[in-house]
């Protein structure tokens, strides 16, 4: 069953309106009909579980009657703020990541940050966004926020109940055990999770990051992309706090 989102604006009572990009997938790439079902999210937690009624091909709409209102069961408990340091992955990252639960993103210029950032490609990070999130069923529309530096985003971070961050420096205190001590051994509400870009974070953002109240972590003996640093965290995020069972629980 198809999924999309909608503003709240074109939500009734008893009736959902699908204009756009949206309409236009429904009416041209699936030929959907009318009596098809098709559920449809306001991107703040509900969905709607809907019958077509109307298909107006020449203008672009489609009308669906509500059957059903119901919380989307979808959401993580812990809301993971992802800074990702800006790379030429990033489109990779924020779909395979939005994919896996990630509340936020947030991209973050470093050191030896070597992508340049642009309005541009900021709404094509945003449409990523909201596609991953259409397939992968959420009941959000994850934000991917403007560009910051380190310094403000680690400043950004203190609104969370607890950060980490992924060096592969580190040699003390590993992923598995920072999740199962500590703050992170009660679910927490939010954590922020650091990555840096293809050449790490530099000397001078290490000696930073282990000056906040930031935990720098190892991911393991082997040294991961940074596109594959981020999934790796949330991954084992999600299966800690038992959010990949077929309840959410276990």
């Amino acid at each position: 069953m198809p999924k999309y989102f909608a503003r709240a604006d074109s939500i009734g009572d008893k009736s959902v309106l699908i204009t756009g990009e949206n309409a236009t997938h429904l009416i041209h790439s699936l030929r959907a009909r009318p009596g098809e079902s098709v559920i449809v999210c306001d991107g703040a937690g509900t969905d709607y579980h809907c019958r077509i009624s109307e298909i107006s091909a020449r203008d672009g709409r489609v009308v669906l009657s509500i059957l059903q209102t119901a919380p989307a069961d979808t959401e993580p408990e812990t809301r993971i703020t992802l800074y990702q340091a800006l790379s030429g992955k990033m489109e990779i990252v924020i779909q395979k990541c939005v994919e896996m639960g990630v509340w936020e993103i947030i991209p973050v210029m470093t050191d030896y940050t070597a992508t340049v950032w642009s309005e541009g490609k900021h709404r094509r990070y945003e449409k990523i966004t909201e596609a991953a999130a259409k397939q992968s069923m959420r009941g959000i529309i994850p934000r991917v926020a403007p560009v910051l530096g380190l310094q403000d985003a680690l400043a950004d971070s203190t609104r969370l109940a607890l950060a980490l961050a992924a060096y592969e420096n580190e040699k003390k205190l590993d992923l598995k055990t920072f999740l199962r001590a500590g703050k992170a051994a009660v679910r927490p509400k939010s954590i922020g999770v650091f990555v840096g870009p293809e050449g790490g974070f530099s000397p001078r953002e290490a000696a930073l990051l282990q000056a906040t109240d930031i935990a720098t972590v190892s991911l393991g003996k082997r040294i991961l992309r940074t596109e594959t640093a981020g999934l790796a965290v949330l991954t084992a995020i999600m299966y800690e706090f038992d959010e990949l069972g077929v309840d959410g629980n276990g």
